[in-house]
């Protein structure tokens, strides 16, 4: 065990402790902070097949046993998504015990990506009071965007990357060593969370303009975002981000609208005084619509691994309800005739996380994947669509901040904790303000309406 690993955690979870006892928010901020811009690579590695204690995981357990000291339990089922939550938990569950593969690499799975998720929501949740405290939280994972995005700019233009250059042990891949990383871990995931931090710089510039403030960082933060975004030279985050661009144009405020075409015209000024940039999304385009090209067949390849995921599920009842288990994709590759192309290929990557989740967990667990990560987003749209006070357009930037990850979980396996982090960050924040603002505005209104019957009833003493 190296001693500058256990030296560079304790500097996190220190501090992470006593902001915690101090001023809990602030303290989950600072732990968001780390949890969207920190490797998962910094890590201590138990022995055997135990799962490795992360600094994100590290980061939950301190958060967790300080939210259990306030007597928070209670709050937790009547929370938004909490049914959605327990649902997706049991599933993955049940398919956890049932697992086909190495029990070990299920629960690893399990623990990642269902139980830390799980738990991390409701204490966010639970932890907000105010506005305020969810503004606190989505500056601190816009913020860690930011930070990831400095880095991705000074890899590519000095080959400097801290992780490669701090975390003993760990070395790239031959097929990595060209990618812009950053601290994720695959370029393309680095470019889907890039996409999400620029409309989140919208909801943050919204914000910021409520309380009459400016929010100083927002091109700078725009600049870097977007620039980290092309380096990750995938076609996925670029449409997640134009995706995204869409729904804040169409629904967000004028304010808002006005700031996006200003941005789009310094793009396209920018991308004219750059061929390259043209040269590079143009290749882009056209191997994405010719099927016989490498990316054309990627793109056919998701889709295909629908087929697939339907195929090996079928094989028995058990597999059609629960899958086969959490992670198997890791162990298990499948001899696959390709439909597109008619060739033999052997399946060992899940360029689809709606597929995959069919594969590892079945119908039951693709049911309450759908259900929950939808429903998050589907709440968010309708407080915009409802027009729930001066908070619709900071939503509407939330909801497309969100909508880019679900678009990528349709043509990338997210296996980004970081992203997972993020992703829930907004919602959890989102929601609480969508269903507040509702809250909060009856109660505006009903006040008004009181006071105006009180002061049409004074007038009526006094004329009598």
């Amino acid at each position: 065990m190296q001693p500058g690993i256990i030296i560079a955690i304790l500097a996190i979870l220190v501090p992470l402790w006593v902001l915690l006892r101090r001023d809990f928010v602030k303290g989950l901020a600072f732990a968001v902070f780390f949890w969207v811009s920190m490797t998962t690579l910094l890590r201590i590695q138990p022995p055997g097949s135990f799962p490795a204690l992360t600094i994100h995981r590290l980061m939950l357990i301190v958060v967790a046993g300080v939210w259990l000291t306030r007597n928070r339990l209670a709050e937790a089922r009547s929370i938004p998504l909490f049914g959605c939550f327990v649902f997706w938990f049991l599933a993955n569950f049940v398919s956890l015990l049932s697992t086909q593969i190495e029990f070990s690499t299920s629960l690893k799975r399990f623990l990642d990506f269902v139980l830390e998720v799980f738990v991390f929501y409701v204490v966010a949740y639970t932890s907000m009071k105010d506005k305020a405290d969810a503004l606190r939280l989505l500056r601190a994972a816009w913020l860690g965007l930011v930070v990831v995005a400095f880095l991705a700019v000074v890899e590519r233009q000095t080959g400097f990357n801290p992780v490669d250059s701090f975390i003993p042990g760990y070395q790239r891949t031959d097929e990595d060593m060209r990618m812009i990383l950053s601290t994720y871990q695959h370029r393309i995931l680095l470019g889907a969370a890039m996409a999400m931090g620029v409309p989140l710089s919208f909801a943050m510039l919204q914000a910021y303009a409520e309380q009459g403030k400016r929010l100083r960082l927002f091109w700078p933060a725009i600049a870097l975002l977007l620039t980290a975004s092309y380096y990750g030279f995938s076609r996925g985050p670029w449409l997640g981000l134009v995706l995204a661009c869409v729904i804040v144009f169409l629904s967000g405020s004028m304010r808002v609208r006005k700031t996006l075409l200003v941005l789009g015209c310094v793009g396209v000024l920018a991308v004219a005084a750059r061929p390259g940039v043209i040269d590079t999304l143009t290749h882009f385009a056209e191997d994405t619509v010719n099927p016989d090209s490498f990316k054309g067949g990627t793109a056919q390849y998701r889709l295909e691994l629908w087929r697939v995921a339907f195929y090996l599920v079928c094989r028995s009842p058990w597999t059609f309800l629960f899958g086969y288990g959490p992670g198997v994709g890791s162990e298990m590759s499948i001899d696959w005739v390709l439909s597109y192309r008619g060739k033999g290929f052997v399946i060992d990557s899940w360029d689809n996380q709606f597929a995959y989740a069919l594969f590892q967990s079945g119908f039951v667990g693709l049911a309450s994947t759908l259900l929950l990560y939808f429903k998050g987003v589907i709440i968010l749209f309708r407080a915009w669509r409802d027009r729930w006070g001066s908070d619709r357009a900071f939503l509407a930037c939330l909801a497309a901040t969100a909508a880019v990850l679900l678009w990528m979980m349709t043509n990338v396996l997210i296996f980004a904790k970081q992203i997972d982090y993020l992703f829930w960050t907004v919602i959890a924040a989102g929601v609480w303000v969508a269903l507040h603002a509702r809250s909060t505005e009856a109660a505006a209104e009903s006040r008004a309406a009181a006071d105006a019957a009180l002061g049409t009833e004074a007038i009526q003493g006094y004329s009598v």
